[in-house]
């Protein structure tokens, strides 16, 4: 089963992607497997080094610039601001993302949004700003990166690892384990914080390399889906793209 198949979005879809260890290649991912045409953007920023995933990138400043027939004229289509010192990509003012929308609702076009921040790390817990979902989201993938599984709870591999202290009980130093990974998700200022209303929740547990992390991964579906997501999906995005396993909330 492929990312599409296993959180099976209402089309055209309206995707918002949060955590870390995955986001950006998960909305890559989705914006190949999806039907139809799909734009891609980002409410935070976007790292440049992923760019060539797409059909076509454009840099948009205002709504004047928005050229219909040229955002169609490829399947997959990525939309941000300017580029930044450090080697990323802004999202687009709300102006233009609010124009999208409004042009993606006309012309049914999915649309595919990473909505958070990480650093790179494959963990994270948000900060009182973050992460920043736009209301039109009618999924919501949480992405957490299991490679985190066993190492220190340290900023080395937690991104705000003071958040995800307070949030779960875990002590600075000790191994990030499944249970922390399920309190923190579970967790109305971790992993559902800033849900639109009446969105489906849906937990992607990814980088799961081998048999133990799989089995670590399985340990935690009970609890996710009980604390309120509606799915939970274990895989490699990475390796095994298409066979993800899928869990669902009675």
């Amino acid at each position: 089963m492929n990312l599409v198949d296993a959180i099976q979005p209402t089309l055209p879809a309206r995707i918002a992607i949060v955590g870390g260890g995955g986001k950006t290649t998960a909305m890559f991912m989705l914006a190949r497997q999806l039907p139809g045409l799909v734009w891609t953007t980002t409410t935070t920023h976007l790292g440049t080094d992923q760019l060539d995933l797409t059909d076509q990138h454009f840099i948009i400043s205002g709504p004047e610039e928005i050229d219909i027939p040229r955002l169609k004229s490829k399947r997959t289509t990525l939309i941000t601001g300017l580029f930044t010192p450090d080697d990323r990509v802004k999202s687009p003012e709300p102006d233009v993302i609010n124009e999208i929308v409004r042009i993606a609702d006309q012309e049914a076009v999915s649309l595919v949004v990473e909505a958070d921040g990480a650093r790179s790390h494959p963990i994270k817990a948000p900060a009182e700003h973050e992460p920043v979902i736009p209301a039109w989201a009618t999924t919501v993938i949480v992405v957490v990166g299991l490679s985190v599984l066993g190492k220190p709870l340290s900023s080395e591999w937690v991104h705000r690892a003071e958040r995800f202290e307070a949030l779960t009980g875990l002590q600075q130093g000790q191994p990030v384990s499944p249970d922390a990974i399920a309190a923190m998700l579970v967790s109305p200022m971790g992993g559902l914080k800033g849900i639109p209303k009446g969105a489906r929740i849906i937990a992607l547990l990814n980088q799961t390399e081998d048999e133990q992390t799989s089995q670590m991964a399985v340990s935690m579906v009970k609890t996710i889906l009980d604390g309120g997501f509606d799915t939970v999906v274990i895989g490699s995005l990475k390796n095994s793209s298409d066979f993800l396993q899928a869990y669902k909330r009675i």
